[in-house]
């Protein structure tokens, strides 16, 4: 949560105890119509209020996830997400061993790579 939206929210809950206090003193200070009539325009401020945040917090831009590099080759499979029941298999020769990856997600020779969850993956490397 940024600084800005938490003192929003504190700001919100400050206004919303003054509100309380202050309709709980004009019943004791006024009477009781009175304060009806005010806890009426007050619970109508405060439902617009509402209404208002919770729209802005709808349609508030979200940022977009980060673009994930994905490569595979050799009888591999690679994903920049999640991955249910991936099958890799690599009945090629042998290269030694790879080269480091770049960023992203990287798989080679019969591998399973994935930049999220992985459920049930098998990877098989030979006949």
């Amino acid at each position: 949560m940024t600084g800005s939206r938490k003192a929003l929210l504190v700001a919100i809950a400050v206004v919303g105890v003054a509100a309380g206090v202050g309709l709980v003193v004009l019943v004791v200070v006024a009477d009781l119509a009175t304060a009806a009539a005010a806890g009426s325009v007050v619970g109508a401020v405060a439902g617009i209020a509402a209404a208002c945040a919770s729209l802005w917090a709808l349609l508030a831009a979200t940022p977009p996830p980060p673009v994930v590099s994905v490569s595979a080759s050799g009888g591999s499979n690679a994903a920049g997400g999640d991955m249910h029941n991936a099958r890799a298999r690599y009945t090629g020769p042998s290269t030694g061993p790879a080269p480091a990856p770049g960023p992203g997600v990287s798989a080679t020779e019969g591998s399973n790579a994935a930049g999220g969850n992985m459920h049930d993956p098998t990877a098989q490397h030979g006949p």
